[in-house]
Order: C-alpha cells, then sequence, then structure tokens
C-alpha cells in the first residue's frame, strides 16, 4: 500500500495592510485578508502546518496582534512558527508560500536566488484595474514562474481577464523574437471564490428588532441596505440605486429608506452622494462601515439588500454574501464577479449593465498610460459611461418591497446557498486541496531548474566591478597602515573598534560588520611591513571568505589597512630611544618596544659630555629621518601602545624631550605636534621652539627642555640647540 505523503507545510506572507480590519480606508481585500486568516486559524489540520512570514519587529508585532484576534478561543495559547519574510534563504523547510495579493516578482526572483527548488508559490487576486496589477501579471509571461505555482482567481471573470492579459504578453513576445521554442510555465489559474464566516450574520428576530430600534427604523418603513465604500467613481455610482427606490416608492407609496453602512474618503464625495439624494426626494441614512458592530445591526436590520456595482476595480463582492448570510433577498448588478454569488430569480435579481465597445472607449488605456489620467479619473472615465438598468432595479425592489413571502423565501435560499457554497470552512478546505496539489506537481515536474541570476539582481561586484581601479580577492596582501600619532597595533585596533561605533556605520554594524571583537582581533594579526592575504588573514579570524573581504574593505576605507607596501622612507624611518642607562634594556616594558625593529635602543656614555653625545646622536638620527625620545632613569613606560608616532612632516627633523613617564610623552607628543602644524617654514628650529613655548605657556605648564636637530647633509657640526636637556626636566 503507498504510503500517503505528508501535507505541505504552508508560508503565509502576512502584513498588517492585508489583514488588519482597523483601517481608516478600510478595502475589500483588507477584509478578505482578515476572513482568510481566521479560516486558515480554525482549520485544525492546517493550522498546525502554517509558518507566518512577516517583516521587520514593529510590522511583525502588528501581525501577531491579528493573529491574536482570529485564533480560536480553544488555540488562544497557540504560538505559530514564524520567520523573517527578508530573508527566504531559511524558507527550505516550506512546501508552498502563500501570499494574499497575486504573486510578486521579488518572490519569483527569490525563489531560484535562494535555491529554494522545491518550493512552490500560491497568490490571489483582488482587483486587477490599476496599471501596476495589471504589469505585475503580464510579467508572468517572462519571470521565472512554474507550473506548480498558482494564482487563485476569485471569479470567473478575473480569470478571463488574466488569461486576456497573458495572450497578449505573449504575442507581443513571440512579434519580437519569433515563436516560443518552449511556452512558458505559467501558473494554474484555478477557481477558488473568497469566502465569509456565515455564523457571523445569524440573526433571530429579536437582533432584528433590536437593531431597528436603535438604528431608529420605524415599523412601517423598508429599509434598503448598502454596505460598503461611499464612493461613486470607484465601488459604485449610487444615482442608480437613489432613482430606483424614489421610483418604487412613489408606485407602491411605501416608505423607504436607503441606509448606506460605509466611509467617505473625503469631504467632496460625500457632497455628492448629498447632492444626488436630494435630487429625488428619498430618505437616506448613513452609518459607519468601518464598525464591525454597526455592520453587523444594518444586516439584522434590513429588508432588502442592494449593491449595483458598475466598476472595473470590482472583481467579486463579499457584500452580497455577507447579505444573503443575513438572510436578506439581494438586488446585484449583473457584473463580474456579483453574477457568480447570487442567483437570478432564487436569491434575488441580478440587474442587466451596459458600457461601450472599444471604439467607444478606445484611447482611454493610453490616456491612463501616458498619466494623462490618473488612475482614479480612468477608473471614474469608465464607470461614467457604464449603465444599470435603472427601470429593471426599480421593478425588482417593487416586487421585494411588495410581496413579504417573496423576500422571505429568496433570503432564506441565499443564506442556505451561502452556507453551503461561500463558508470559509468549505472555502478554506478548497485552498488546502490546491496546496496538497501543487506540492505534488512540484514533486512531479522534472522541467529545468530555475535560474540563480536575475538581471534585476545582479551583484554590484558584476554590475559595476569595472568601475574602481582594482578588485580585492582573496589572494590580495594586506599591510596594517600606520598614521602619525597612532604606531602601535594595539592602538591601531583600539581606534578602529572606536570607529565602528560612529553614527555612519550605524546601519551596518548589526547585519555588515563583524563584531567589536574581531574588528580589535584583526588589526594585530597584520603587520605593518609584512603582507599577509586576505583569504589566510580572514582565516585565522575564523571568517568567512565573504566576511574577509567585506571586513577588509572597510579597513581600507577607514585608513587603517592598505594594500600597498610601505614606501622604503617609512620603512627607514626609526624611533630611537635615548637613555644613559643601558641595562633599561632590559625592563619588560622596554624590551616590548623594541621587538619592533623600529625602535633602537642608543645608550650614552655618562662619562663624556653629555650634551655633546647627543647633539651627535640627534644630528645622525635626523640624517636617517628618524625620531627620538631621552628616557630619564625615572621612565615609566606602563603600556608600550602609550607610545605614539611624530608627525610625518617631522621626517627630516629629529626632536628629543627628557620625559619621566610614558604618560608625559603622550601629552607632549601632542604640544609637539600642534607646534609643529603652527611652524610655516619647515626645519625652522626657533619657530618651532617658540611655539612650544606658547604652547606649554597656554597650557599653564614649564616648558621644559627640548633637543632638535635638522638634517643638513653637508654640514660638519651638529645644529644648534635652544635649550639643552636637564635631567628630570618636566612639561
Amino acid at each position: 500500500m503507498a504510503k500517503t505523503p505528508p501535507p505541505p507545510r504552508i508560508g503565509l506572507i502576512l502584513t498588517e495592510d492585508a489583514i488588519s480590519m482597523d483601517n481608516p480606508k478600510l478595502m475589500g481585500r483588507q477584509s478578505a485578508g482578515h476572513g482568510f486568516l481566521r479560516a486558515c486559524l480554525n482549520h485544525s489540520s492546517l493550522r498546525e502546518r502554517i509558518t507566518l512570514l512577516t517583516p521587520g519587529t514593529q510590522a511583525r508585532d502588528a501581525v501577531r496582534k491579528v493573529v491574536q484576534q482570529c485564533l480560536p478561543s480553544q488555540a488562544k495559547e497557540l504560538i505559530l512558527p514564524e520567520l523573517n519574510l527578508h530573508r527566504p534563504a531559511t524558507w527550505s523547510a516550506l512546501d508552498v508560500v502563500h501570499m494574499p495579493a497575486p504573486m510578486s516578482s521579488r518572490q519569483l526572483a527569490q525563489r531560484g536566488v535562494h535555491r529554494l527548488n522545491g518550493l512552490s508559490l500560491s497568490g490571489v487576486t483582488h482587483t486587477i484595474s490599476s496599471a501596476q496589477i495589471v504589469q505585475q501579471l503580464s510579467a508572468y509571461v517572462r519571470e521565472p514562474t512554474r507550473r506548480s505555482d498558482a494564482l487563485i482567481c476569485t471569479s470567473q471573470s478575473v480569470h478571463k481577464a488574466v488569461e486576456r492579459i497573458w495572450q497578449v504578453e505573449q504575442a507581443v513576445l513571440q512579434r519580437r523574437f519569433g515563436p516560443f521554442r518552449q511556452a512558458p510555465a505559467l501558473p494554474d489559474l484555478p477557481v477558488i471564490p473568497l469566502g465569509i464566516h456565515t455564523g457571523d450574520f445569524a440573526f433571530t428576530p429579536m437582533d432584528r428588532l433590536a437593531a431597528r430600534t436603535t438604528l431608529g427604523f420605524s415599523p412601517d418603513e423598508q429599509v434598503v441596505l448598502f454596505v460598503g465604500r461611499l464612493s461613486f467613481h470607484a465601488k459604485a455610482n449610487p444615482l442608480a440605486l437613489y432613482r430606483a427606490a424614489a421610483q418604487a416608492s412613489g408606485q407602491t407609496g411605501q416608505k423607504v429608506r436607503i441606509l448606506e453602512c460605509g466611509w467617505f474618503a473625503n469631504e467632496p464625495t460625500e457632497h455628492a452622494f448629498d447632492e444626488a439624494a436630494h435630487q429625488f426626494g428619498i430618505t437616506v441614512q448613513r452609518v459607519d462601515g468601518r464598525n464591525a458592530a454597526l455592520v453587523q445591526r444594518c444586516f439584522a436590520a434590513a429588508d432588502v439588500f442592494c449593491s449595483l456595482s458598475d466598476n472595473i476595480q470590482e472583481t467579486f463582492g463579499l457584500t452580497p454574501l455577507e447579505a444573503m448570510a443575513a438572510g436578506l433577498p439581494c438586488i446585484l448588478s449583473d457584473w463580474n464577479g456579483y453574477r457568480e454569488t447570487a442567483l437570478h430569480g432564487e436569491h434575488g435579481f441580478l440587474i442587466p449593465t451596459q458600457m461601450p465597445s472599444r471604439v467607444g472607449l478606445d484611447g482611454l488605456e493610453h490616456r491612463y498610460a501616458d498619466d494623462a489620467l490618473s488612475y482614479d479619473h480612468y477608473i471614474g472615465h469608465v464607470h461614467a459611461l457604464t449603465s444599470v438598468d435603472i427601470e429593471a432595479a426599480a421593478q425588482a425592489l417593487t416586487l421585494l418591497l411588495t410581496q413579504p413571502p417573496l423576500r422571505q423565501r429568496m433570503g432564506q435560499a441565499g443564506r442556505e446557498h451561502a452556507r453551503q457554497h461561500f463558508d470559509w470552512h468549505h472555502i478554506i478546505g478548497r485552498y488546502d486541496e490546491l496546496w496538497r496539489e501543487q506540492k505534488a506537481r512540484q514533486q512531479a515536474d522534472s522541467g529545468p531548474r530555475l535560474p540563480r541570476i536575475q538581471s534585476a539582481r545582479l551583484s554590484p561586484a558584476d554590475l559595476f566591478g569595472h568601475y574602481p581601479s582594482k578588485k580585492l580577492q582573496p589572494s590580495t596582501p594586506l599591510y596594517r597602515q600606520e598614521w602619525p600619532g597612532v604606531y602601535t597595533a594595539k592602538a591601531t585596533a583600539s581606534q578602529a573598534r572606536d570607529i565602528r561605533q560612529w553614527r555612519m556605520w550605524s546601519f551596518l554594524v548589526e547585519t555588515w560588520l563583524p563584531p567589536a571583537d574581531k574588528v580589535a582581533q584583526a588589526l594585530p594579526a597584520l603587520h605593518n611591513t609584512q603582507p599577509r592575504s586576505i583569504g589566510e588573514w580572514g582565516q585565522s579570524l575564523q571568517l568567512s571568505t565573504a566576511q574577509s573581504l567585506r571586513l577588509a574593505g572597510w579597513l581600507i576605507k577607514i585608513g587603517q589597512v592598505r594594500t600597498q607596501a610601505p614606501a622604503a622612507s617609512s620603512l627607514k624611518r626609526q624611533i630611537h630611544l635615548i637613555c644613559e642607562l643601558p641595562h633599561l634594556a632590559d625592563r619588560a616594558d622596554i624590551a616590548r618596544l623594541l621587538t619592533d625593529e623600529r625602535w633602537v635602543l642608543h645608550p650614552i656614555d655618562t662619562n663624556t659630555n653629555t650634551v655633546r653625545c647627543l647633539s651627535t646622536e640627534l644630528q645622525a638620527i635626523a640624517q636617517q629621518g628618524g625620531h627620538a625620545f631621552w628616557l630619564s632613569p625615572q621612565a615609566h613606560i606602563q603600556d608600550f601602545w602609550l607610545a605614539e608616532r611624530l608627525h610625518d612632516a617631522w621626517a627630516q627633523m629629529a626632536l628629543v624631550k627628557q620625559l619621566p613617564h610614558a604618560l608625559a610623552m603622550r601629552h607632549d607628543l601632542l604640544l609637539a605636534s600642534q607646534a609643529s602644524d603652527r611652524t610655516q617654514q619647515a626645519n625652522d628650529l626657533p619657530a618651532l621652539a617658540g611655539q612650544l613655548q606658547a604652547l606649554c605657556q597656554a597650557h599653564g605648564l614649564a616648558s621644559g627642555s627640548w633637543n632638535m636637530a635638522v638634517a643638513a647633509p653637508d654640514a660638519a657640526t651638529p645644529a644648534a640647540t635652544p635649550q639643552t636637556p636637564h635631567k628630570g626636566a618636566r612639561t
């Protein structure tokens, strides 16, 4: 006996906009999305196989709130698994991903890019009249869709329109490129209507009486209900209803009240409705259709439901189903999905509609495509020429107003029809059946694998790789960059870690740059003169190749790393420690400094003239382009990274300062650097000495003792020294 395959695991792409009913501009697709989610969560078998695909933190919290509202009472403690909508690489355990809209180009591309070859996609149509949606649907002909994918059409009318879009798009492509060698693997187009929760509209006679009393209806009034957005150009023009109601009221002598349960987008639209109602002298009452309790009350209180849609934006229509579930006979326009929900003569009446042929509307689509018409004006122009048979509507309304048994019979038939064919309990079962079929088709699919490369998803290194002078590769050598004031690797690493926290990099810290500890380890792992490849360096830090290249690129950008070997002149520039006590070289802190070839210890014979020996040393150091520090017997360097190099501008100048400890060295170097910056002419020792004197005075410090020398290749004697060093001198 064949083993039954496990049911598909479903990923639901959910956003607050698709499922929330708390929206000041509530749309039909949101009502449908909310009902669909409730149905999924009420289906015990399906509920266990659902994973939510949600966007960022704030949006995820909003979705969770709606999900919690939709969970049945017996499952309120359930926490559904979640995956990040923006991390499709994590979707590999899913069999089908469903979105409450047509499948997007993004999801189609993501499937191939992230090698989700076992994944099928499904989506559902709502309005298809906008240019954006038409372009999205036509793109399926060119994009990597599969036959195991499914675009659910809510009505046969939508199915026919989508097929027409694909037919034209294929014809255009074949006209450009010739006949297809292989027809596009287009998605399946199953027709599954939207559903409702019919139990929400089961009212008792007491409910009806209470609702009519609350809304202020008299017993002899006949209430004709419309539910939905109140928009003459984008939903249903009220003129046909107003005129038909006025005519039926005049013929029957009955009091007719039109109850509009909806909302206006703006005041001008409301004024337009008022103007039309005033012309026909009818009573119109309006309540807020975004209030769920008020909507329920209106359905319970009404006698007849009437929705004469005349708009191409309409594709299905939930409110007629809700009216039938409430036991109301319906007067509906014979218009797209409406004609597939109610049967003429059984559940109410379908009123004939007309619109001009192509000749009458030709050119309108071009004006819309060329932005000569906005979307609102485009559908408004079409609606203005789409008519509903007002006489037929008046006759239907007259029959229902004057024949209570007919109202009751049609209302009861509509209630049973809605329960049997449109309750979400049945509709969601058809969704689950479709998803099982999709999984089976995908497993049996032997077609070509999906492309991993998309022209809209080319790597910047691919598309713009020719922009820079060079490309970083794993084999690219790296050197630690040294700057004035930052000598050691530890100091360089500390600076890089600090730079990582700058505001300009905040958007990179969480997802792009390695952690701070890795940044701190990265620079000590490099040498200033010995190269190390990016690949080898990254492996030593336990980074992937991608992480290594990214970190190297960023460190080069901030000037902490270089790919070129340092110039020979900078390699020769050494830092000389001049002291009177040779045994200082045995001290641990000094020994640590001397492990770097740039640091050189120069003991001075104390039995000779110290000043003359020092001047000779300085002259020699200056000739080599080096720098020097005088270490007194009290020197105490607490950590070698505190010793910092002098500015490159001093390449041909040696400067020495008698220093009691490293903190003094650090401070004095900062003063010396400022003095150098303020000295206009290089190697001007008197000017430099003057600047040092001024800076010391500005900081309230004694000037101390400095010794200076300038490289003079032709000079046989040392340069003059403005001051001579004295042991123990302190700034």
